[in-house]
């Protein structure tokens, strides 16, 4: 399990990473194993209602995630360990879709 979440992380963080091309929102990927932050800022500033706006609209495609931050504009994701590979390509593909349908970004 350690090997997987090290190892699905790393794959998941870079998939997040590259929507930094696509969506401006995005400002920042960090994390360990599968404990990950997508911080969002617009224009330099936290975006708060953006990031609240996310959450919701990933919660209607079934992904549970959450916020974090003292601005409350980073998506706080902790899946479960026996999370895959398989599993963050869904993740990443729901989020994208939800910047792109909710104009978020």
């Amino acid at each position: 399990m350690v090997e997987n979440a090290r190892r699905t992380g790393t794959y998941l963080r870079e998939r997040l990473t590259a929507l930094r091309a696509r969506h401006e929102l995005v400002a920042e990927v960090r994390g360990a194993g599968l404990f990950i932050g997508v911080e969002l800022r617009r224009g330099g500033s936290a975006a708060a209602g953006e990031t609240t706006k996310l959450v919701n609209a990933m919660r209607r495609r079934h992904v549970l995630i959450s916020t974090a931050g003292p601005g409350a504009n980073v998506l706080k994701i902790r899946p479960p360990l026996t999370f895959g590979m398989e599993h963050g390509d869904l993740l990443v593909e729901a989020l994208d879709q939800a910047l792109k349908e909710n104009s978020i970004d």
